[in-house]
């Protein structure tokens, strides 16, 4: 598709397509689709994170919107979870999030969501995308109902009432809130659970700029200048979460996702004893899990890839390697603030360190990095990267593999080398590297 990629829409904003113009073509498309589909009620809810551009693409894709005489509510500025409970709670025909996620202040898009909190499928994005028209002008028209403290007490209220009371209680925390969308609803719900919240990034620099979960040593610095029990990272919109322990160690996302599943298990709150990981998850993750008869079943990257999944197998926790973990017995989608919940029960119900706990999981040596590309060529069409590759999997036989991906969100390809021996890891990755940035 030109123009939905792994999550939605997402470029950078007014440099290519993604201009106002773009944005109410896409709300005229949304509102068409709404009355192909004949979805009821004929009103969406709408929120966006912090980016300034926010508010423009938001205006004009109402503007859009209503064009069809489809309702538009706005939430304003919370988190994209938060917007995927109310849709799933309250009577909305979608929900759509104006934001880019983890990417850079500069990029914007938009999150689909359908009336159960979770992402659309492919076949409805194509429907979508056909319906785009982008024509010169449009009318804009700014009238929302403001439902900004409703959603944002559904959400607060729904988080509390599945958790013990005070289960944070004496703890300190480090929350890095990115300039972001979380920068009011983390540390509200961790202060209700009882922590002494130290929140960081509130809002005074820009989304996303060297803070947030891409940035995790800046958690790290401030859990040990702060002596704090343990520390919390999100991206902009709040969909995923990086933790670090009391001693500034960051703890990967597959080994979060682990040892929830241990925990989960002995509490008998596993349905089938299985999870669900994207193939982008350490293999060391599936390795350490059957010593405690856990299955971990795989998705293609992709939250709504991992949701799926849980469905089909009938359980409820599963994750990407990068933080973002769903737990769809309690919310429909991926939520940052969620997983730090999660972890929090863990720490409150058994005896361990987070450090500890974490290190039931043993990870593979891996190494990833991303490759800015001049355009997505198909990966077959360039011989030396094929047969780079090739040489490359002789070497590994069983004993690792090679992951290689053009991004769906940003003009990046992405590297990932795993094996049993960290030389071979760095040999081969060096390799690819090299072949990339000379042919790509």
């Amino acid at each position: 598709m030109k123009y939905f990629g792994t999550d939605g829409i997402r470029s950078t904003f007014d440099s290519g397509f993604l201009t106002d113009k773009f944005a109410f073509a896409l709300g005229k498309a949304v509102g068409k689709f709404i009355e192909i589909k004949n979805l009821k009620p004929k009103k969406i809810l709408l929120a966006k994170d912090t980016r300034p551009s926010g508010e423009i693409l938001l205006n004009a894709f109402y503007s859009g919107l209503s064009e069809c005489k489809i309702g538009g509510i706005s939430a304003g500025i919370i988190p994209t979870p938060a917007l995927a409970l109310c849709v799933s709670k309250k009577n909305f025909a979608m929900g759509v999030m104006v934001t880019a996620s983890h990417n850079p202040v500069h990029d914007n898009g938009f999150k689909f969501f359908n009336s159960n909190g979770n992402k659309l499928q492919n076949s409805d994005e194509e429907i979508i995308e056909g319906l785009i028209e982008i024509k010169n002008g449009f009318l804009s028209n700014n009238t929302f109902l403001e439902t900004t403290n409703s959603a944002k007490d559904l959400y607060f209220n729904h988080l509390v009432k599945n958790f013990p009371k005070g289960i944070l209680k004496g703890k300190k925390i480090v929350a890095d809130l990115a300039n972001g969308a979380t920068k009011e609803t983390t540390p509200r719900i961790l202060s209700d659970m009882g922590a002494k919240v130290v929140s960081i990034n509130t809002g005074n620099g820009k989304i996303n700029e060297f803070v947030g979960s891409e940035y995790p040593s800046v958690l790290s610095d401030e859990v040990k200048l702060h002596s704090a029990d343990f520390g919390i990272a999100h991206d902009g919109d709040g969909d995923r979460v990086i933790f670090c322990d009391s001693e500034g160690r960051i703890i990967k996302g597959d080994k979060i996702l682990g040892l929830l599943a241990i925990h989960e298990k002995k509490q008998g709150r596993l349905p089938s004893n299985s999870i669900v990981a994207t193939i982008h998850s350490n293999s060391g993750l599936q390795h350490s899990l059957k010593k405690y008869g856990i299955t971990l079943h795989s998705s293609s990257v992709g939250d709504r890839f991992v949701a799926q999944k849980l469905k089909e197998i009938d359980t409820t926790l599963g994750g990407e390697s990068s933080g973002h973990i769903i737990a769809n017995n309690i919310a429909p989608s991926g939520d940052g603030l969620l997983t730090a919940l999660l972890i929090s029960r863990v720490l409150y119900e058994s005896a361990g360190s987070l450090f500890e706990l974490a290190e039931q999981i043993s990870l593979w040596p891996c190494k990833e990095g991303s490759f800015f590309v001049k355009e997505k060529i198909p990966l077959d069409s360039c011989y030396s990267l094929k047969k780079g590759l090739e040489d490359a999997n002789r070497i590994l036989n069983k004993d690792g593999r090679i992951l290689l991906r053009y991004s769906g969100t940003e003009p990046k390809i992405r590297l990932f080398v795993e094996a049993i021996e960290s030389t071979v890891v760095e040999e081969i990755f060096t390799e690819i590297a090299k072949i990339i940035e000379d042919e790509l």
